[in-house]
């Protein structure tokens, strides 16, 4: 049940099927390689999920912006994996991007996407290399609500229409326990958070668009997540970052290993169906307590 296929030593997705024991969950027996595709995924929660999928046997074409190193690492672990890059704050951009998807789906035993994970983001500290020395307050909030609410919006709109209506579509948005619940966290920029929210809003209003399709649309919101984008944004402006992590919920932050298993389960699983349309709240807590993280950092 554990087990996970590496493409790079296993040459064929059928000799994953014939693993599979007769206990083993329908949801989890594949008659062929899903198509997914998952945006930023060359670090952070991203990578954990393309990494779950490509263990598992399946194409997945993920988006970057900067980080070679992450694609290269990816692309050196498993061959049915494709990067592209993606700055989905800008049109164009998100155009090629369509396109070159449409293209990748050609090759597929089966031409339609299977799964779309919007998990691309800007963050509190990562806004700051994107807009570039001297950019100003202005220029960071209009950055984070085009790439971050925006963005999903123009990728969903593009990737939707490349199914086969008779075939189950999975739409996961990466939210956040900031934006996506009623918790307020004051230090962040505040245009981070309305853009989460945004994210939240977005697919409620995709879903309620396909009650009636073979869509399926979830957003899951996480919580504190070790990633590099966390490490930047609030571990590396604390003096004992052991004992913030310490006061957080369960005492440890989410594992990005952690939220790929589960929107895994939400992407194939037929059972998943019943959260059509639902914000996950993934925060271990921190969403109903979220003075643990806030009043922590004034300490």
């Amino acid at each position: 049940m554990n087990e996970r296929l590496d493409l790079a030593s296993t040459s064929s997705f059928s000799s994953r099927l014939s693993s599979r024991g007769p206990d083993t969950p329908e949801s989890m027996v594949f008659a062929r390689r899903l198509n997914v595709v998952v945006t930023g995924g060359s670090s952070g929660i991203g990578k954990a999920i393309v990494e779950e999928f490509a263990r598992e046997g399946h194409r997945v074409l993920f988006t970057y912006l900067r980080n070679l190193d992450g694609v290269a690492a990816l692309k050196s672990k498993y061959v049915h994996v494709t990067a592209v890059r993606l700055d989905q704050g800008d049109e164009k951009s998100v155009s090629e991007f369509v396109a070159e998807t449409k293209v990748w789906l050609e090759d597929a035993e089966v031409p339609h996407v299977d799964v779309i994970i919007n998990n691309a983001a800007l963050g509190s500290a990562t806004v700051d290399s994107y807009c570039g020395e001297g950019a100003t307050e202005f220029e960071k909030d209009t950055a984070l609500m085009r790439v971050n609410s925006l963005g999903p919006l123009w990728v969903s709109r593009g990737l939707i229409p490349l199914r086969k209506q008779e075939e189950r579509t999975v739409v996961v948005f990466v939210g956040s326990v900031g934006g996506g619940s009623a918790a307020v966290f004051p230090e962040y920029h505040a245009a981070d958070l309305m853009s989460k929210a945004a994210v939240a809003y977005l697919s409620k209003h995709l879903a309620a668009d396909n009650v009636h399709s073979n869509v399926d649309i979830f957003c899951i919101s996480p919580g504190a997540t070790e990633t590099e984008m966390f490490q930047k944004s609030t571990l590396s402006q604390l003096d004992d970052p052991d004992s913030f992590i310490a006061g957080m919920p369960k005492g440890v932050l989410i594992s990005p290993t952690h939220v790929a298993e589960n929107i895994f389960y939400l992407s194939t699983s037929p059972a998943s169906k019943m959260f059509h349309g639902a914000v996950i709240d993934a925060s271990m807590g921190l969403a109903v307590r979220p003075g643990l993280q806030t009043e922590s950092r004034r300490c």
